[in-house]
């Protein structure tokens, strides 16, 4: 399986922000972010070596997926990509002009498009998001062989965080409802699914920072008319980016309850895991 992952990035500090994306104090935090994102991607699904100590040597292996192409997107010169070590990990760097920054991720869409006939997989990220699960895109196929085409499963994110509740924590919990009912209720579907002993439910809350749809649903999702639209109405535009054109799409499902980690991936901070809340 050949798979194009698009990582939309972007830095600017601003005076006085606290958004990660443009907090000066958070420059290093955040290249060092995207860096663990790119290499975990790298590193987790490409080719691998192992140690045979008999023979005093180091052997390939190949990877997980056939091919992995990463491409960063970023609005100009505001980012913090390395140049140095984009080469080193088969980065490519896509740049895009934007007056609003904030709707760079649709850029991902137009390449997406463009690359259809060359991958099985596209991928879209946030730049701070770690993989670390070297049966992620296996288990997207069996999900689809088993479900079909036209249901679009998600990941779900965690954070990692001592002074968290407990050690890990789950970030996407579910909305109020209503808050997606209209992009949800023109695609009637089951509420749960089941696969083995692994329970999917219908996404409450669709979104991951990230989504994956294989070249047939990319196809599917190319004829219609909001594939060309930004529309920023879900949340904000970053959020929408990720998440609304799949919405309108297809019905999402995530892992559930106990098998939530059957399929995850990091979210490399912890602002949402150190909210001072009621613990239940």
């Amino acid at each position: 399986m050949r798979v194009l992952l698009a990582i939309a990035h972007y830095f600017r500090p601003e005076e006085g922000s606290t958004h990660s994306s443009t907090d000066a104090h958070r420059r290093d935090q955040r290249a060092a972010a995207l860096r663990s994102t790119i290499e975990s991607w790298r590193g987790t699904l490409g080719a691998t070596t192992a140690l045979n100590i008999e023979h005093k040597r180091f052997e390939h292996i190949r990877g997980a997926v056939d091919g992995l192409d990463i491409a960063v997107l970023t609005n100009g010169t505001d980012h913090l990509l390395d140049a140095g070590h984009a080469r080193a990990r088969g980065v490519r760097h896509v740049t895009v002009q934007l007056d609003n920054p904030r709707m760079l991720g649709f850029a991902a869409r137009r390449l997406f498009a463009d690359a259809r006939n060359g991958y099985d997989l596209f991928c879209y990220s946030e730049d701070d998001l770690r993989l670390a699960d070297p049966g992620f895109v296996a288990k997207i196929a069996a999900f689809q062989d088993a479900f079909g085409w036209r249901r679009l499963l998600m990941p779900n994110r965690f954070e990692w965080n001592p002074k968290g509740p407990t050690l890990k924590t789950w970030i996407d919990g579910d909305l109020r409802p209503g808050v997606t009912e209209r992009w949800r209720a023109p695609l009637p579907d089951e509420d749960f699914l089941r696969l083995g002993p692994t329970t999917f439910r219908r996404a409450l809350n669709p979104h991951s920072g990230f989504h994956a749809v294989t070249a047939v649903q990319l196809a599917h999702w190319m004829r219609q008319p909001h594939f060309a639209e930004n529309d920023a109405a879900f949340i904000s535009p970053l959020e929408s980016a990720a998440t609304l054109g799949v919405l309108k799409t297809f019905p999402i499902y995530k892992p559930f309850g106990p098998d939530a980690g059957f399929l995850e991936i990091e979210h490399l901070d912890t602002r949402f895991s150190a909210m001072s809340l009621p613990r239940a």
